[in-house]
């Protein structure tokens, strides 16, 4: 898969991502529609208020719910990506017996194994072990083959934090489409101003209500994603550093040069 097909595909999951999201969002509602339309919500009326079940006050909550559902979504595929990941590891590539030692020959024949993997299977280990491979066959230098396993395991860390950009962009515009709708409601409530000196004042409680109910929602979803993201951050962090070790372990330290070679 060439570097085109990778931004394509990512462009593809992003999308089906919206759709499904904006789809959850629908179903979400047309539950709870259905549920307090049945009068079987009648208790927690409340509830369906603060959840943005009534319209068009529940504007605002409509869209956060959106937003978070999206943003779970994309986590979704990132979860499902890394168990792809973590079937290379289960190859058995390279030897782990700490007796096994690397010829130059076998990490020629590797490179040519990995190059066939790579058509099928062009994950993160992979990907690192054949550049690995391709450098040590170029000059016969560990040194350099350890600098290319650390190198690329930088750029694969700095490409997952560049992953997760749209995702935080989602975490970030929840509390700020809260807040929208909690400036909107305080306007309309200080538009009724003069009903509320009338002694009316339901039109002007309803608008304040639904206005601090936005940023309440808005804020509670925000933390539930951000929890979320942290801890899906740390697993892919925490993959990217076992495959370092990995490598370390059962590739660079275990090539050996004959002295006829070096």
């Amino acid at each position: 898969m060439n570097v085109f097909e990778k931004r394509m595909n990512k462009k593809g999951n992003e999308f089906d991502a919206l759709v499904i999201g904006l789809i959850a969002t629908f179903i979400f509602y047309g539950v709870l529609w259905v549920i307090f339309s049945l009068g079987l919500g009648n208790p927690y009326h409340r509830i369906f208020i603060l959840l943005g079940g009534s319209w068009p006050e529940g504007t605002i909550q409509f869209f956060t719910f959106f937003a978070f559902f999206w943003a779970l979504l994309m986590l979704g595929s990132k979860t499902r990506r890394l168990k792809w990941e973590n079937n290379a590891l289960s190859l058995e590539l390279l030897p782990e017996d700490e007796y096994k030692v690397l010829l130059p020959d076998k990490i020629n024949d590797l490179r040519l194994k990995l190059a066939e993997i790579q058509e099928w299977q062009d994950s993160i280990m992979i990907k690192t072990l054949k550049m690995a491979c391709t450098k040590f066959r170029a000059n016969k230098s560990v040194q350099e083959t350890m600098d290319v396993v650390n190198i690329q395991t930088e750029i694969n860390l700095n490409y997952l934090d560049t992953s997760f950009s749209i995702i935080r962009y989602l975490a970030w515009s929840i509390p700020s489409i809260g807040f929208i709708g909690t400036v909107m409601g305080i306007s309309g409530a200080l538009g009724h101003v003069d009903q509320a000196a009338a002694g009316d004042l339901s039109a002007v409680t309803s608008l304040l209500g639904t206005a601090f109910d936005t940023t309440l929602i808005a804020l509670l979803l925000s933390i539930l994603l951000m929890f979320r993201i942290h801890r899906v951050q740390q697993i892919e962090e925490h993959f990217i550093i076992s495959v370092q070790d990995y490598l370390m372990s059962n590739f660079v330290n275990r090539i050996y040069v004959p002295k006829a070679e070096r």
